[in-house]
């Protein structure tokens, strides 16, 4: 905007907001643009002088591009800018309200630089053309059309947003609040793990504090059903066919898991153990559908499942050293299987390893444990079966481990903090990491609201072995989950 020029910074910001639900924008809803009549002029007038947004020799100020409607899609130098339908989450909101707190949080990045703010009036209008979906004058919404390389969905925990990424730009294209409205006024309920199923058709959120699986068409974002599955739901995985889906309860009083009907999202079973099932987080299907692996946190044991009947068919000491009535000392936490489905790894938050266990049939054995970082969180196999993947959420870092050997390999140490969530592309060259940054702060590039640090999905590139973009999102990202999914 003119005078000197002033970068738009945000890829994805957590907010304040005025008690509004991010409503679901869909394409098929007939609402006229008003981007021409109402809110280009006012980017002339105020945004495209010289040396700013509108272009000059030394180009367009942070990259950011305002001279046309496809233009401001293409976001700025560090991301997104305009997020379709959540003003409060879009970062051209907070730097031309300095205000009011209602409407956004306020940015230290000022807009129009060395000139009087923006009147009211004007703000009010960029804020309601992006709550309408922020469409062109034909009605059309950014990003209506799937992108080619499919999308990243990832879940925010402590703002209840699930967000959702192209994964070609790192543009955040839709926000979609899942819990509470914000500004929240209560304890979110925070959506830890996010899936998407083998179909492509449903995305699924549990709720970890509300209890709850919740269950959203992938293409139009709406809810579809949700039903409560015990105390702390942590993770979630759907069969392949779509049928069922298996919800963990995260809670060291109780030992159970929910079997769930994914069609009519009602219990068909709880699933059992005494007294090795206890604290359950991890869990994973195996390719073939045939066991359910379920982590016990607070037993060390790995259960498994005939999925045919909902039985325990064996119960897995993590490590050679636990004692026969289980301990509490390695904790298992995710599992990971490799596509043949002889092996699957489980990663011992309590003492920095992955446990490799070997399947024989229906015989299991325990044959090695790989030291990682401090901390290890999600772990993921590449689909074509030649890296694991492993979040380390204490030491900041991804362990990358060869899947063939068995051997780490490396170790990308710039991740960013607190690692949590891993998913990989379905041609095994990118890495998708959330990273929760709750404590000793990656430095944002948007405001932070309270206690709220903004979060990070990062790509790592697999030939290289390198971060290659961080995108920043909405507070404490958690799971995260390629579309089109394996729901598992």
């Amino acid at each position: 905007m003119r005078g000197t020029a002033m970068v738009i910074l945000a890829a994805g910001m957590v907010f304040c907001g005025c008690g509004e639900k991010n409503e679901v924008i869909q394409s098929g809803d007939v609402v006229p643009g008003r981007f021409t009549s109402d809110v280009m002029p006012i980017f002339n007038r105020s945004c495209n002088g010289s040396d700013c947004h509108g272009g000059s020799p030394r180009g367009f100020a942070g990259g950011l591009d305002l001279t046309s409607y496809g233009a401001i899609f293409r976001g700025s130098s560090f991301g997104t800018v305009v997020v379709s339908g959540s003003p409060f989450m879009s970062h051209l909101v907070q730097s031309i309200n300095q205000t009011d707190t209602n409407i956004s949080p306020l940015s230290s990045a000022v807009m129009p630089v060395s000139r009087d703010l923006l009147p009211a009036g004007d703000i009010r209008t960029i804020v309601d053309w992006i709550r309408d979906g922020a469409r062109d004058d034909d009605g059309s919404l950014p990003f209506s059309k799937p992108p080619p390389q499919g999308r990243l969905f990832f879940s925010s925990q402590s703002v209840d947003l699930v967000g959702v990424i192209d994964p070609v730009t790192g543009l955040i294209t839709r926000y979609v609040s899942v819990g509470n409205p914000l500004p929240l006024t209560s304890p979110p309920q925070a959506p830890h793990n996010v899936q998407v199923d083998a179909l492509g058709q449903y995305y699924y959120v549990t709720m970890i504090t509300a209890n709850l699986l919740k269950k959203y068409d992938a293409v139009t974002n709406q809810l579809v059903g949700q039903v409560g599955v015990g105390t702390s739901p942590a993770h979630v995985v759907i069969t392949h066919d779509g049928t069922k889906a298996y919800v963990t309860n995260f809670d060291l009083t109780v030992g159970r898991v929910f079997a769930v009907n994914a069609a009519t999202m009602t219990v068909l079973d709880t699933i059992r153990a005494a007294p090795f099932m206890k604290g359950t987080h991890g869990a994973r299907l195996s390719h073939d559908g045939r066991f359910l692996y379920i982590g016990n946190n607070g037993t060390d044991i790995l259960t498994v499942v005939n999925t045919s009947n909902d039985s325990v068919v064996a119960e897995i000491p993590v490590v050679g050293d636990v004692p026969p009535f289980g301990s509490f000392t390695y904790k298992p936490y995710q599992i990971a299987v490799r596509g043949d489905d002889r092996y699957l790894y489980v990663t011992l938050n309590g003492r920095g390893l992955v446990s490799v266990i070997e399947r024989n049939g229906d015989q299991f054995t325990v044959r090695d444990t790989i030291p990682v970082g401090v901390k290890p969180l999600q772990c993921e196999v590449t689909p074509d079966q030649r890296y694991l993947y492993v979040c380390n959420q204490g030491s900041g870092s991804v362990s990358v481990i060869d899947a063939q050997s068995n051997r780490i390999l490396t170790t990308i140490e710039d991740v960013g903090k607190q690692p949590h969530g891993v998913d990989v592309s379905d041609d095994s060259r990118t890495v998708y990491v959330t990273c929760e940054n709750q404590v000793g702060s990656d430095p944002p590039h948007h405001p932070v609201v309270g206690s709220k640090e903004p979060a990070f999905v990062v790509f790592i590139d697999v030939g290289s072995q390198t971060v290659f973009r961080r995108v920043e999102v909405g507070g404490f990202a958690a799971g995260i989950s390629v579309y089109p999914g394996g729901g598992n």
